[in-house]
């Protein structure tokens, strides 16, 4: 199960959700008035939160064991027929880049090249409507950072899996700020959390969501320094220009400071010709140039870099990625030595991680182990493959995809092998 609604008033529907096979389901169960009254109870107390005729709404997470949820419960005067809830259910584990390449949401290269940005300390905002994997995507990003550096996360209902990647070795803190749908509570607002992030020490620095003022104070984060790391939120938008219009016109966040994004990834669920299904899938990885003032799009402020072909349902190369005309993967390349100007061995190791990611699924559909795929085993996959990096760099002067690879490779079979897969 993936989502689970409970609509207004509560004794007189079923419940309904969506499940990942099924997808939509109706359910013979209905509550009764009296459990919506007790849980409406317990969420306020677990969360510290109002929910009352001033507040009626109500954000909070739930974990029970393994299991993690976000609740959204409303009441009235929003909701004039009483309770009605929306529950969320995590991923127990946090998907990672290979578990998205399984489900096709993206492919090798895209999962390759979001690595190679990562790594190079960009500020990613990953857009799409409700329900398309921001977030899931998000905590896949995540999973890149070399558990050394150290990640602040900021969000008003924590979703992103930080206790789990604590539980990785991750040097990780989780700040919880105040709701955008409410004034006065204990909680501190969400841009003085990001301000005040930026006091805690050299960190990464991710943003749950960009919902409102926080906007601002997480663009002046991206051009006092925090560009030292990764910088990296989800927002809703639908296409770059979406995202853009969203961020200055609704959240007032000057023209200027947006150009201090590099990168937009935006995910969509694209519908089956019966109209009966859908799928989660990137439909675009695109830059932020910074020559335009006005308008990006009359500008050409916009280039995309991955673009999704509805007809063999994959993303592909643009010329301007295979031709080396990306602004963004310059400036990372301009401070590495042996990748300035040198185009061939920059895309070499974008492949490279491309090419990772894919063995590392073959290998797990090869011995029917899914568990490779998952968040422990990334990690270390991750660590291996920058130490043999690092080791070649030194021994020839670049990591060289093809004397990488298959000492990576030689690693990975050495690990089954020790696991006994």
């Amino acid at each position: 199960m993936q989502d689970i609604v409970l609509n207004a008033p509560i004794p007189q529907n079923t419940i309904f959700l969506r499940h990942n096979e099924y997808e939509e389901c109706s359910t013979n169960i209905i509550p009764s008035q009296e459990d919506a009254d007790s849980w409406a109870a317990k969420f306020r107390m677990l969360s510290g939160r109002p929910l009352d005729e001033a507040n009626p709404v109500l954000d909070t997470d739930l974990n029970i064991g393994e299991i993690r949820a976000r609740i959204a419960v409303i009441q009235q005067p929003l909701s004039p027929s009483g309770l009605a809830y929306a529950v969320r259910k995590h991923r127990e584990s946090p998907w990672t880049l290979p578990l998205f390449i399984r489900n096709k949401m993206l492919n090798s290269l895209s999962a390759g090249l979001m690595s190679f940005l990562v790594d190079g300390s960009r500020t990613i905002l990953v857009g799409g409507t409700r329900s398309s994997g921001k977030t899931s995507l998000l905590g896949a990003l995540m999973l890149e950072i070399l558990p050394r550096y150290r990640i602040i996360t900021v969000e008003d209902t924590p979703e992103l899996a930080v206790d789990i990647l604590r539980k990785l070795k991750y040097d990780i803190l989780r700040m919880k700020v105040r709701s955008a749908l409410l004034q006065t509570t204990t909680e501190i607002a969400a841009d003085e959390g990001i301000r005040t992030s930026l006091r805690l020490g050299d960190s990464c620095l991710i943003i749950g969501e960009v919902r409102s003022q926080e906007a601002k104070a997480l663009y002046e984060a991206m051009r006092v320094g925090a560009l030292a790391n990764v910088v990296a939120g989800t927002i809703h938008g639908a296409s770059p220009y979406g995202i853009f219009d969203r961020v200055v016109n609704d959240l007032g966040v000057p023209v200027t400071s947006f150009k201090a994004t590099d990168c937009i990834i935006v995910a969509n669920p694209v519908k089956t010709p019966d109209g009966l299904h859908s799928n989660r899938r990137v439909l675009e990885l695109s830059e932020v140039r910074k020559h335009w003032t006005k308008d990006p799009i009359e500008e050409k402020g916009f280039v995309d870099l991955l673009k999704y072909n509805v007809e063999k349902d994959e993303l592909e190369p643009t010329e301007d990625l295979i031709n080396g005309d990306s602004e963004i993967i310059k400036t990372i390349a301009s401070g590495v030595r042996g990748w300035a100007g040198n185009w061939d061995a920059v895309y070499d190791n974008i492949l490279l991680r491309a090419r990772v990611k894919q063995e590392t699924l073959d290998i797990s559909e090869k011995i029917n182990r899914p568990e490779i795929l998952e968040a422990d085993f990334n990690v270390l996959s991750n660590s291996m493959f920058h130490q043999i990096s690092d080791k070649i760099s030194k021994e020839i002067g670049l990591p060289v995809g093809k004397r990488v690879f298959p000492e990576w490779q030689k690693w990975l079979m050495r690990e089954i092998k020790a696991r006994k897969f």
